[in-house]
C-alpha cells in the first residue's frame, strides 16, 4: 500500500514526509503523534504561529457569501484594504491589488512596470532589472526577472533575457544600467534581504542608495520584493525600512495570510497608481478572495494586538546571540546573517543534509542557497517563539550539522 507521501507527491520518487494534521504554536502535529518544532515557519509563512483558531473562524464566517467578481467591493475587501493602508503601509502608498500568492504579486509588479510606461508613453520600456542571485516565483516572468539558477534550469529559452546586478556591488549597478539603455528599462525587482537564493545576503546602505537615485533619476519602477521579508518578519513593519531603499511598488505574501490562506498583495504609490487610471490592469480569477481576505485582516489584527513586530525584534536577537554563540566557530559554517526573525546559515555541507537530519530531530529548517551561495539553510520560527524553543531550535541545529560534518 503507497505511503502518504507517495499518494500526494505529484512526480514519483519524491522524499518521504510527514503527514500533518494539527498545529500548535511554533509546533506540527503528525498523524503519528510527532511534534515537530517549526523552525522556519513553513516556508517562512506562519508569522502568528500554528492553530490561530480566530483566523478560522474569521475565513469561514465570510466565505458563507461565495464568490464575488473581483472589481467589486465587500466587506472583507474593503477591510483588508483599510488594514493595510491605515496600519502597515507607508504613506502615500493607498492603492492595493490583491493576489493569491507571492509569485502572483511579482508577477504582478512585473507587469505593472510595464503597464506604467506604456500609460507614459514609453513603449520602448520593457525590462525588468533583477539582481544575482535573487529568487521572485514560479511563473515565466518572475523566474526571468530573478536569478535562482536551479529553479531557472531547463527553463532558459521560455525566459525573457532580462539584465542582472550583482547584490553587493552599486557601481555595477550604475554599469548595468548605462549599458542597457535606461531608455529600455520598465522596473527593478529587489528583495531588501535576499531570501531563497542568498539565505539573508544583505547589501550596504550605498548600494540601496544607488540603486534608490538610479531608478528614481530614470523614472524606473522600484519594486521591494517583500514577500519574506514583509509584515514584521525582521523586526520592523518591512525590511526595505532598514535601508535608503525607496520603493514605488511593494509586493507581499507569506506572512499577509499567515501561512493560512493563499493571500498576496501588490501596493502602488498614488502617483503610480494615477498614473494607470483608465489602463484596466488585468486581476486573477480569485483576487480578493472574501475568505482569504478575512483570514488576511485577522492574521494582520493578531500581529497588532499581540505587538508582535517588536517581539520578532526582541526574540530575534536572542536567536541571533544564540546561533553566533554555538555556530559562529564552526568549521561547517560560512557565515550567520540576518535581521530580526529571518536568519540564514551559509554551510561548507549539503544543505538538504542538515535539512534531512534536522527532521530526524523533529525540527524543520529551510533549505536555500543559488549561485554564489552553494548551501545553506534559513531560521525562521514564528514570532511566538520563545527562550526555550529558540535554545531546542539552536541544540537541534547543531546537533544537525554536528551530523553532516563532524569537523
Amino acid at each position: 500500500m503507497p505511503t502518504d507521501s507517495e499518494r500526494y507527491a505529484f512526480l514519483p520518487g519524491a522524499v518521504e514526509s510527514p503527514t500533518i494534521v494539527d498545529g500548535d504554536g511554533v509546533h506540527l502535529i503528525t498523524a503519528d503523534g510527532r511534534r515537530i518544532l517549526d523552525a522556519a515557519a513553513g516556508a517562512i509563512v506562519g508569522n502568528v504561529g500554528w492553530g490561530r483558531t480566530s483566523v478560522a473562524q474569521a475565513a469561514a464566517a465570510a466565505m458563507k457569501m461565495g464568490y464575488v467578481v473581483p472589481l467589486w467591493p465587500t466587506p472583507s475587501r474593503l477591510a483588508l484594504h483599510d488594514e493595510l493602508v491605515d496600519h502597515w503601509l507607508p504613506e502615500g502608498m493607498s492603492h492595493v491589488f490583491f493576489t493569491s500568492g507571492g509569485s502572483e504579486s511579482t508577477d504582478s509588479a512585473i507587469r505593472l512596470a510595464r503597464a506604467y510606461q506604456v500609460a507614459k508613453g514609453r513603449p520602448d520600456r520593457w525590462k525588468v532589472v533583477g539582481r544575482h542571485p535573487s529568487y521572485h516565483g514560479m511563473t515565466l516572468g518572475t523566474m526571468a526577472a530573478a536569478s535562482h539558477l536551479t529553479r531557472q534550469k531547463g527553463y532558459e529559452p521560455l525566459l525573457l533575457p532580462f539584465p542582472k546586478v550583482p547584490w553587493d556591488d552599486p557601481e555595477q549597478v550604475l554599469k548595468v544600467i548605462e549599458q542597457e539603455d535606461p531608455g529600455t528599462i520598465a522596473g527593478f525587482i529587489a528583495e531588501p534581504i535576499t531570501g531563497a537564493a542568498g539565505a539573508c545576503l544583505t547589501a550596504s546602505d550605498e548600494y540601496w542608495q544607488t540603486v534608490t537615485d538610479i531608478c528614481h533619476e530614470h523614472d524606473i519602477l522600484l519594486i521591494a520584493d517583500e514577500v519574506m521579508t514583509g509584515y514584521g518578519r525582521t523586526g520592523i513593519t518591512w525590511g526595505h525600512q532598514h535601508f535608503p531603499f525607496e520603493p514605488d511598488v511593494i509586493v507581499g505574501g507569506k506572512g499577509l495570510g499567515g501561512g493560512y490562506v493563499p493571500l498576496g498583495a501588490v501596493a502602488a504609490t498614488d502617483e503610480v497608481a494615477e498614473t494607470l487610471r483608465g489602463s484596466g490592469f488585468m486581476y486573477f480569477t480569485f483576487t480578493g478572495n472574501d475568505g482569504a481576505c478575512a483570514a488576511g485582516l485577522e492574521v494582520l489584527q493578531i500581529l497588532r494586538r499581540e505587538s508582535l513586530v517588536a517581539r520578532a525584534a526582541s526574540m530575534g536577537a536572542v536567536l541571533e546571540s544564540r546561533l553566533r554563540a554555538e555556530l559562529g566557530d564552526h568549521p561547517a559554517v560560512v557565515e550567520i546573517r540576518g535581521k530580526g526573525l529571518f536568519w540564514g546559515i551559509e554551510l561548507r555541507c549539503s544543505r538538504d543534509a542538515v535539512m534531512m537530519a534536522a527532521l530526524e530531530r523533529d525540527m524543520w529548517v529551510y533549505p536555500a542557497g543559488s549561485g554564489p551561495v552553494a548551501d545553506a539553510v534559513m531560521v525562521a520560527p514564528p514570532f511566538v517563539v520563545t527562550e526555550a524553543d529558540i535554545e531546542q531550535i539552536v541544540t537541534r541545529l547543531r546537533a544537525s550539522i554536528d551530523q553532516v560534518h563532524p569537523g
